[in-house]
């Protein structure tokens, strides 16, 4: 081996050192924190079929859940890079008891270690594995909600569109909690001076980084021609929220095509307010107006 490939291993072997050890703090900071979630009827581990292999997955069943009733399925975010179940846990029994659904939490590989686009092929894989156990599940198999937070959110509308286009209904509605758009410079560089860009385009540099090899490239959501979205829910931060211009553009774009749309900001919280449930009385109840108004979203019942 030539010392530039040594060089190079050994910066790799340090930057994964580093990584791991931010994961675990991370998780250690959220996973477990919140002790007043509410009850519910039953949480159960999943193993879940990703696109190369098992992934975890977990069930949240609110109380008093009707047997075949709506799922909606929540997909971690984290940049790609981090996050599991245990990391949205408090907020998957907060979700499940105030929308009065029944929720599955999935996993997908993360990047480094995975390039772009297994997160997607995992997430797409997942979400048919959900639609195929249905029945044991205790769910129905058509019209299910894809929710997702950052770039959970990112994978859930490119899975809706996709599902939706091979079979329009299979998803009825999507749950977007500060969603990540896009991961391009081109557009983050341009905003730097609003809200906190000039964060966001650090951390997004930082997602490309690790989450793409050659030529293939997680695309910009704000540009894919898609089909009508279902009907959408679209929650955000304030102005410590980096993804908020993005995803007010989408509701926009996804509006003008005539989709319902719902939107609340909670200015005073940021980017990952779902996660501070176990710190945060403001983002407790952001979180609670979240689940009731994604509820009333499933069901078709006007936004409370």
């Amino acid at each position: 081996m030539d010392l530039k490939a040594a060089v190079t291993q050994k910066a790799d072997e340090v930057h994964r050192l580093g990584l791991a050890q931010t994961r675990a703090a991370i998780r250690a900071a959220i996973a477990g924190r919140d002790k007043r979630c509410p009850p519910l009827a039953d949480v159960r581990e999943l193993t879940v079929d990703g696109a190369a292999g098992p992934l975890a997955g977990r069930l949240y069943r609110p109380l008093d859940a009707a047997d075949g009733g709506p799922a909606l399925v929540f997909i971690h975010g984290g940049g790609f890079v981090i996050g599991d179940l245990d990391t949205n846990d408090a907020f998957c029994r907060r979700l499940a008891a105030g929308a009065k659904v029944t929720v599955i939490a999935v996993t997908y590989r993360l990047a480094p270690e995975a390039k772009f686009p297994a997160q997607l092929d995992d997430a797409m894989a997942a979400v048919r594995w959900v639609i195929d156990h249905a029945a044991s599940l205790g769910v129905r198999p058509d019209g299910l909600a894809l929710s997702g937070d950052s770039a959970g959110a990112y994978l859930a509308i490119a899975v809706t569109a996709s599902l939706n286009t091979e079979r329009p209904g299979t998803v009825g509605s999507q749950i977007l909690v500060y969603p990540l758009m896009h991961i391009d410079d081109a557009i983050w560089s341009t905003t730097v001076f609003q809200d906190s860009r000039i964060v966001g385009r650090a951390a997004v540099a930082y997602i490309r980084s690790q989450l793409h090899e050659g030529d293939l490239f997680a695309p910009s959501l704000l540009d894919q021609d898609m089909p009508r979205p279902p009907p959408t829910l679209i929650v955000t931060g304030g102005q410590l929220d980096p993804v908020r211009p993005d995803a007010k553009r989408y509701g926009e774009k996804i509006a003008a095509m005539g989709t319902r749309l719902v939107t609340r900001e909670f200015p005073l919280l940021p980017h990952g307010w779902a996660n501070m449930t176990h710190a945060s009385s403001i983002a407790r109840k952001a979180v609670t107006e979240t689940a009731e108004l994604a509820g009333a979203l499933i069901r078709g019942e006007d936004a409370p």
